[in-house]
């Protein structure tokens, strides 16, 4: 006889809470919580509204880390759904099919929806994606508790690796239009995975090596999270004086010794050490204080290269090297050139854009620098919100095409997207840069002119970004 099943939900452990007095209220909130711990709080003055509510949201964080786990796996399961079934499927003969098909739905997903959400929450919020949802850093994390826990050689700790990476994946996806064709898609996004499966089970235990060292877009989301508003505050004097007995270590997934920690560079957000010795919480700052306020050690060539080649210049030479005006000029043959391969004519274009784009941009920050060039490095920092937000208004420019593909009017809408989003990266750009020459010697106001220029060229070419390109 058959015997019928029944389907049990997972249990979460109720915790025991207490009463604290907050301003003129009394909550009742989970004892072992940081402002459990603290006592009595006074609202007005030694701790706002705003700051409870994210101290309290981060110590959520790291009591529900079961809860935390199946929420991941559930993006794992969907994530790889929705990219290897429509490269199995037979792919849609043409445009006009793709939304009535499981490839359309996928690449509204991830490239209307998920990519430019991505990019905005890492300038925003920091690198909770990271931390929180993202599959292949639940995959990488998971598979290293099993593998071989190896050592991290040092060829893995090469910080350049994430840059190439991301070079190189931006360059094949715009010349092969991978975004519109789900096995090159395919290709790019789950080649990714298999190499956090490998790097995952041959280096560190239960650690996110992939994503500290290797991952091709943390290059870009270190840079944009330090913009970002929320980060993970470390009270140096209280870890230090912590009452015996201490607490556990920190299972922190990204390698990063928190007691020290300073940037959202590579932090994942992920919670797991908030209120750790009473002295770890989340907290907000205004964004770009980091940026500001960076030490003379944390400023590097890398970074400011990174920022102004790759960031500004390829992420729009990849939107304008295939398009026909540019395709055009090069296969009509500049002085001693002639391209009459569109492959390759689109890709010398890309790289063209990129680097007269990046070398423009680096040669205006040395004259607003007055030709100091540590500080030139250190202004090159400030371009990150308007480059940020450029990024993610070229990332929306394939959602206005879908949009466009079913049949919906955006001309308008994009024209007020991408304005709004110019302004606002320029408008945070400026104030950076202007907080920064204020601790400079010298003229500020002419190096807050030149960089305002810069800003101003910069500012037009991402408004007049043409949309041709993605109907190729």
């Amino acid at each position: 006889m058959m015997q019928g099943f029944i389907l049990r939900l997972p249990k979460f452990r109720r915790l025991p809470v207490v009463p604290v007095r907050i301003g003129n209220e009394t909550r009742r909130l989970p004892e072992d919580s940081a402002i459990a711990r603290q006592g009595e709080v006074d609202k007005g003055s030694f701790l706002t509204r705003t700051e409870i509510t994210l101290q309290a949201a981060g110590d959520w964080l790291q009591r529900r880390q079961e809860l935390i786990r199946r929420v991941q796996w559930g993006f794992v399961l969907m994530y790889y759904f929705l990219l290897i079934a429509p490269a199995l499927l037979p792919q849609p003969m043409n445009r006009a099919e793709i939304f009535s098909t499981l490839a359309g739905f996928a690449e509204i997903v991830f490239w209307g929806i998920w990519w430019p959400g991505v990019i905005l929450c890492m300038l925003l919020f920091g690198q909770f994606w990271c931390g929180v949802f993202c599959p292949d850093g639940t995959l990488t994390e998971w598979v290293s508790r099993h593998g071989r826990g190896g050592k991290i050689p040092a060829w893995v700790r090469w910080r350049g690796w994430p840059l190439l990476a991301f070079s190189v994946v931006v360059v094949y996806e715009h010349l092969l239009n991978a975004h519109q064709a789900p096995r090159a898609m395919l290709v790019s996004l789950g080649g990714a995975s298999l190499l956090a499966l490998g790097c995952g089970y041959f280096f560190g235990r239960g650690k996110r090596v992939w994503c500290r060292y290797l991952c091709p877009v943390s290059s870009m989301f270190s840079l944009l999270a330090r913009c970002a508003i929320f980060h993970f505050k470390v009270d140096r004097p209280t870890w230090d004086n912590a009452p015996k007995p201490l607490p556990r270590g920190i299972d922190c997934p990204p390698l990063l010794d928190v007691r020290r920690l300073r940037s959202n560079e590579k932090c994942s957000m992920c919670g797991r050490c908030s209120g750790h010795r009473n002295a770890v919480k989340l907290a907000a700052r205004w964004p770009g204080r980091e940026v500001v306020n960076m030490a003379p050690n944390e400023i590097r060539l890398f970074d400011a290269f990174a920022v102004c080649f790759v960031l500004i210049g390829l992420c729009y030479g990849a939107l304008h090297g295939r398009s026909p005006g540019v395709v055009a000029l090069l296969q009509s043959g500049m002085p001693g050139l002639a391209i009459k391969n569109a492959f390759l004519a689109a890709a010398l274009g890309m790289t063209l854009i990129a680097a007269w784009l990046g070398s423009f941009s680096a040669l205006l920050l040395l004259v607003a620098a007055q030709g100091r060039f540590r500080h030139a490095l250190h202004l090159a920092y400030a371009l990150i919100p308007l480059a940020g937000l450029g990024l993610f208004s070229g990332a929306l420019e394939h959602s206005f095409a879908l949009l466009a593909q079913a049949g919906f009017s955006v001309a308008e809408a994009r024209s007020l997207v991408t304005g709004v989003c110019v302004a606002s990266g320029g408008i945070w750009s400026f104030c950076i840069a202007r907080q920064i020459i204020r601790n400079w010697s010298g003229r500020h106001y002419f190096a807050q002119g030149i960089f305002s220029i810069l800003l101003a060229i910069l500012g037009s070419a991402y408004f007049f970004v043409s949309a041709e390109i993605l109907a190729l």
